[in-house]
C-alpha cells in the first residue's frame, strides 16, 4: 500500500519533533515556558547553560513553530504555542487508533 503523501508529511513534521525534543534541555526550556512566559535571560538564571545556548534552543524551537517569540521593550519574552505540537497530537491519534 502506497502511502499518501500528506502521510509523510505529517510523519516527517512528527520525527522533527520527536528530533527536538531528543536534547533534554529542550524539554525543560519548553516545559518551563508552558508555565510561565520567560526571556532568553530569565530561563538562563535557571539552567546550567549560556544565555547564548538558550536563545540557539528558542530559535529552534521558534523555527519548529513551538514557541513564538514577543517584544516586551528591549526583550523578547517566549512562550509557547500549543498548534505547534498539532502533529504530534494527530500522530498519536492515528496510532492510538490503529489496530494491534
Amino acid at each position: 500500500m502506497a502511502k499518501s503523501h500528506s502521510g509523510g508529511t505529517q510523519l516527517r513534521q512528527v520525527l522533527r519533533l520527536f528530533a527536538l525534543f531528543g536534547h533534554p534541555i529542550r524539554v525543560v526550556i519548553f516545559q518551563r515556558i508552558a508555565r510561565v512566559p520567560a526571556s532568553a535571560g530569565e530561563l538562563e538564571r535557571t539552567l546550567p547553560i549560556s544565555r547564548t545556548a538558550v536563545v540557539q534552543h528558542l530559535k529552534r524551537m521558534e523555527s519548529e513553530g513551538l514557541v513564538r517569540a514577543t517584544s516586551q521593550g528591549r526583550k523578547r519574552v517566549y512562550s509557547v504555542r500549543p498548534e505547534g505540537l498539532a502533529p504530534l497530537a494527530r500522530w498519536l491519534t492515528a496510532v492510538k487508533g490503529s489496530p494491534p
